[in-house]
């Protein structure tokens, strides 16, 4: 029997749904690839004491959105000295935090949709110098909670208060770009390598929480059909997007691509993990089965265990 390994999973967020079953999938994966698993869901007031007295050789975060994927349960797993999958702390705060990350991003020659972050309180009086329609999103939360299109400029004060509900303190106002939609998983096997890149053709215009979780209204072509200089330049962009923000083990990177420019939305750092999740499906093209995925994971978070140990060593 390999290592044990806790799957952290559930949490308090609204994403808390999409969290368990990505849970229940690695935990599935992990014992097909032959390690020793418990789960523990974040929610339980617990499961702290739990997880120190258990001592796994390494924690697969499974967790979605506030408290998983911002960088809280990533500090506390550092300062109880516990190894984990994924982003630290640094990385995960900023790649959840839209604003913030945009910024370094942006300085970094990432090109966005035009867009304006706006503050609870003071949507009045709001000026925006690039047209209908508008994608309304909260700066901090994931799988497109809270996300509206706008298309007409009364129905905004509607569509931030929707943002809102998801992150009391913040919203982006975005630029809707009509583009080609794609998503492009990296994962560490040991150095960060792109994963066949999808295409997501959606029957609503807009890659929305319905589209992301009802049967049928999305279909998937991977890999994307692009030009080979498109399709090489959005691969420059996704590693440029991991590295700058110091990702680390996975990720999945969402665009929007226009005239041949690839536009950047958003980073996902703990993206959905279910076998019909996007980061597995991008595997899966490229021949690498979900419990070989998730053992890719988890041998990433375990040659840093072993690089740590070998540094205290000296």
């Amino acid at each position: 029997m390999k290592e044990k390994i806790c799957v952290l999973k559930g949490g308090i967020s609204p994403e808390r749904e999409i969290s368990l079953k990505s849970g229940e999938a690695v935990e599935r994966g992990l014992r097909e690839a032959g390690y020793k698993t418990f789960s523990l869901d974040s929610r339980d007031r617990n499961f702290f004491d739990q997880l120190v007295e258990e001592r796994p050789d390494v924690v697969f975060i499974a967790l979605h959105g506030t408290y998983g994927e911002d960088g809280t349960i990533q500090g506390w797993l550092e300062l109880a000295g516990i190894t984990y999958t994924g982003s630290g702390v640094l990385a995960s705060a900023l790649a959840m935090d839209k604003a913030n990350s945009r910024r370094i991003l942006i300085s970094e020659g990432i090109l966005f949709p035009r867009f304006r972050v706006v503050e609870r309180g003071r949507e009045d009086g709001i000026s925006l110098k690039f047209p209908l329609p508008w994608v309304v999103k909260p700066v901090r939360g994931g799988s497109t909670l809270g996300v509206s299109l706008v298309k007409e400029e009364g129905k905004l004060r509607e569509a931030l208060k929707e943002a809102f509900r998801y992150d009391g303190s913040c919203a982006i106002i975005e630029e809707y770009i009509r583009g080609r939609e794609i998503t492009v998983g990296i994962i560490d096997d040991p150095e960060p390598k792109v994963l066949p890149i999808i295409e997501i053709l959606s029957k609503n215009e807009l890659y929305d929480y319905k589209a992301k979780y009802t049967d049928g209204f999305c279909e998937f072509v991977v890999p994307a059909s692009l030009k080979k200089n498109e399709y090489l330049k959005v691969e420059e962009m996704a590693l440029r997007v991991y590295r700058a923000l110091g990702c680390r083990d996975f990720a999945r990177i969402d665009m929007i691509v226009k005239d041949g420019e690839p536009y950047l939305l958003e980073v996902n750092t703990i993206p959905g993990m279910t076998e019909k999740s996007l980061l597995p499906r991008a595997a899966q093209a490229k021949g690498i089965s979900f419990a070989s995925l998730v053992e890719k994971i988890v041998k990433a978070a375990l040659r840093r265990k072993e690089e740590r140990k070998n540094k205290m060593k000296r």
